[in-house]
């Protein structure tokens, strides 16, 4: 009888330090009751994943995809403060009017400027491989990511985290600019693909709360760059 106490004991002791062990790691456990069913106990909570690595000197987040996303806008550090420097459609330089006079590509024929250092802001400003992403790598961040609202060092946006390794990049939500003024801080994110849609619009991502769009913007309009790297 004393032995089989002790191998009860033993046994019992043993499932405690598994049991402590998956707690650690938070990892689920399978445990079975008297008949032999198993159930499933789901212990602690995985941390987000948050892998970054560097690239012709800026900081990217691999998810999975066909392309490498950079991890902030283009001059998300800028004095203006607008998180990224705001551009219209295949223009490299801020200005202080966005209105379709003023615009460089506003009803002209153009093919996709991805890659284009003329007129892609990305490849201009980082180099080496970086470039504003197509309609196509836009929409593959749309469909393969999950895409939840949130809030990262005090501005909105989307925490955008791929179905395929887990990994994320944020977007904020930090407005267009139009008609001379930053409208939608805060609310809406506007970033452009280097993908022509017509003669006057190009394609963008276009997100609020609870809308996230892959469509087509005016080209004289002012949106931000979140640049890809092959």
């Amino acid at each position: 009888m004393k032995k089989m106490r002790k191998v009860i004991t033993l046994g019992a002791m043993m499932f405690g330090l598994f049991l402590c062990s998956a707690m650690a790691q938070h990892k689920p456990i399978k445990v079975r009751n008297v008949k032999g069913n198993p159930f499933k106990v789901v212990v602690g909570t995985p941390k987000p994943i948050a892998k970054r690595d560097m690239i012709y000197g800026h900081e990217y987040a691999d998810l999975g995809l066909s392309v490498k996303w950079a991890t902030s806008n283009i001059d998300a550090n800028n004095a203006g403060g607008y998180y990224g420097r705001i551009v219209a459609w295949g223009e490299i330089n801020e200005k202080n009017s966005y209105t379709p006079s003023t615009s460089v590509h506003y009803e002209r024929s153009r093919g996709s400027i991805s890659g284009d250092s003329n007129n892609d802001l990305a490849r201009r400003v980082w180099g080496g491989k970086w470039r504003i992403p197509t309609v196509q790598e836009m929409r593959e961040l749309r469909e393969k990511c999950t895409w939840t609202w949130s809030r990262e060092s005090g501005r909105n946006g989307y925490v955008v985290r791929s179905k395929i390794n887990g990994n994320y990049i944020f977007l904020p939500a930090v407005g267009v600019n139009y008609n001379n003024g930053i409208k939608e801080m805060n609310v809406s994110g506007f970033y452009w693909t280097a993908t022509p849609y017509n003669n006057t619009s190009s394609y963008r991502l276009q997100f609020s709360k609870g809308s996230i769009n892959v469509n087509w913007g005016s080209r004289y309009e002012g949106y931000y760059i979140r640049a890809v790297c092959d």
